[in-house]
Formats: structure tokens, sequence, C-alpha cells
């Protein structure tokens, strides 16, 4: 018993009481608007753990919420849209990782904090595709995202989610396509790294003591979803998303 609580206190360190406080916000952020959490908080992992080990966590993280909603959106979802955007962020992803793991941290570090204020700026925006032409926008949004996501570490998924909501479905699809194509995602990235042989014994616990704080604060803001302001919600994980940008970008 001691050796397990010596060993749980090597592993529960200040940065993991830091994430965890950086990890309710994130999950609220993502039950609320059903993607954007792992774009907050990974520059806060990535200034507490580093590059590649902030990114892995939230990967896992991110699935295991994913996974919680599988049951109600897989019903609901349209493959015809989903496949080939998940099919091409697929591949840009896993050629990405094979730059991540390989480059130097401080650059890819600097280089999250580019593309986070980029995705921040276009999602202010407010831009959306209006063509009729979906399946290539599509193959080339999940390209980009994608590749950015893979290669830079950063979750450029937004910017799919953004491609499902100018879809002429209904609410109930849109929400099941968004969260059907992250779930694909986050499995692709969570067995590159496998491969790269990123998860070890001390990362992964340390991932699974963060989840819970994770998945409760998706939970909360699922609810809040229901009585929260949307415009108000949106200015706050913009603010939120800035700083950390710039955050990146200066330390």
């Amino acid at each position: 018993m001691n050796a397990f609580l010596q060993y749980l206190g090597d592993i529960w360190t200040l940065n993991m009481t830091l994430a965890a406080l950086v990890a309710l916000p994130s999950g609220v952020i993502q039950g609320y608007a059903g993607f954007g959490g792992a774009l907050v908080s990974v520059p806060f992992f990535v200034l507490l753990f580093g590059p590649v080990p902030g990114f892995a966590m939230v990967l896992i993280v991110m699935f295991l919420i994913q996974a919680s909603l599988f049951p109600k959106a897989v019903g609901n979802a349209d493959w015809k849209e989903i496949s080939p955007l998940a099919g091409a962020s697929a591949v840009t992803m896993s050629l990405g990782i094979l730059f991540l793991v390989s480059a130097d941290p401080a650059f890819i570090k600097k280089a999250m904090g580019v593309f986070i204020l980029a995705i921040t700026l276009f999602m202010i925006s407010g831009w959306k595709y209006t063509g009729t032409k979906r399946m290539p926008v599509g193959i080339a949004t999940g390209a980009v995202a994608g590749g950015i996501t893979g290669s830079f570490g950063v979750p450029a998924f937004p910017l799919s989610a953004l491609y499902f909501h100018t879809s002429q479905s209904n609410t109930a699809t849109i929400r099941a396509n968004v969260l059907m194509a992250l779930l694909s995602n986050l499995i692709v990235g969570i067995v590159g790294l496998t491969i790269q042989g990123i998860y070890g014994q001390t990362l992964v616990v340390r991932t699974l003591l963060i989840a819970p704080i994770f998945i409760g604060g998706a939970f909360l803001g699922q609810y809040l979803f229901s009585v929260a302001p949307v415009e108000w919600f949106k200015r706050v994980t913009y603010g939120i998303l800035i700083i950390s940008a710039i955050t990146l970008l200066v330390f």
C-alpha cells in the first residue's frame, strides 16, 4: 500500500494539479459545443508536459468522452457525409504524426501557437461554405485538418465541425456527424502515437487520472447547453484560445 501511495505521489505532481484545473473548463467547452475542448486544453498540457506527451494525453481523454456518446450518435450519423472528410483526415494525420514525433519540441510549440491563433480567428470570422460540391470540399477540409493535427499536435477539428454545420441536415444529424468524425480521428491519432511508442506507463496513468475531471466537465457542458447563451459562451471560448495561443508563442 505504501509503495502504491508513493507511486501515486510521484505521478500526481504540481503540473498534474494544474492540468486538472485546465481539464474541467476544457471538458465544459467540449460538452457544450461538441468540439473545441481539445483545442483549449492542448496548449496548457503542452506547457505542462511537452508537445507530444500533452497532445497524446488529450487524445485519450477526448476518446473516452466521444466513446461515451457513441451509442446516441451512431444511429443519427450520415456516413456519406462523414466518410470523405474522415478518410482524408486519417491519411494526412497518420503522415503528420511521423513529423510530430521527430521534430524539435520548441519549434512544434511555436507552430502550435500560430495554428491555434489562425484557427480561432477563422472561427471568429464566421465564414461558412455554401457551395453544393460537398465531397471535394469535405476531402480538402479533412486533409487540411488532419495534416495540422498530426503534424503539429493542434486539434484542428473545429474546421471539420464548421464544415458539417454548413450541411442541410437536421441538428441531430449534424451533431452526430461531428461526434463520429472526431471519434474516428481520435482513434487514428492514438494508434499512430502508440506505434511510435509515445504511450508509456506514466503517461497513461496520468491521463486516466485526469480523464474523470474532463469527462465531468463535459457532462456539465451538456447541461449548460440548454441554459447558457451561445454567443456569451463563444466569446469566452475564443478569449481563452487567443490567450493560450499567445502564451505558446511567448513562453
